[in-house]
Formats: structure tokens, sequence, C-alpha cells
């Protein structure tokens, strides 16, 4: 009678050990992918105000401030500031 209750209270902690496994390993697969969109957003977020800097007429060393963030540019290099404290540079081709 007591080999099998040992055999049972083995059995349960194996179970629960893997139920954990499962959801370690799931809630770090959705960290990583929270982390990889959180910097896409971020990179989208640092194009759309360098385009509206270009359609502004950015000049050199200039800045101008959004509310999501200041955009600077130096020659061809345009440095995105995002409020969050990201710093994004975006190179571009022709000085528009």
């Amino acid at each position: 009678m007591n080999r099998c209750k040992g055999y049972i209270f083995f059995s349960a902690m194996l179970i629960i050990l893997i139920i954990a496994l499962i959801f370690g390993a799931q809630m770090y697969y959705y960290y990583v992918r929270s982390t990889s969109l959180k910097k896409t957003i971020d990179y989208k977020s640092a194009e759309i105000l360098v385009n509206l800097a270009k359609t502004n007429n950015l000049g050199n060393n200039d800045v101008m401030i959004y509310s999501k963030g200041e955009v600077e540019k130096n020659s061809n290099v345009y440095s995105v500031k995002l409020k969050g404290g990201q710093i994004i540079t975006i190179m571009t081709t022709k000085d528009n």
C-alpha cells in the first residue's frame, strides 16, 4: 500500500513539472514575440516621423519636434529620438 502511494505522488509531481515547463516555455515565447513586435512598432514610428520631416523640408542640422519624438537631420542621416528614449538612425539615399 505504501509503495502505491509513492508511485501516485511521483506521477503527480512529474505531471506538475511537465505542465510548469510547458507554461514557462510559452511565457518565454510570448515575451520574445512581444519584444520583437515593440521594436518593429518603434522603427515604423521612426520611419513615419522621418517621412513627415522630409515632407516639411527639414534642413541640415535642424530639429523637428513631434508628439511621438524628435527628428534631427545631418546630411542624409535622420536621427529619431522617440519619447520612450529609443534613438533610431535612418539613412536615406537622396536628399529630399
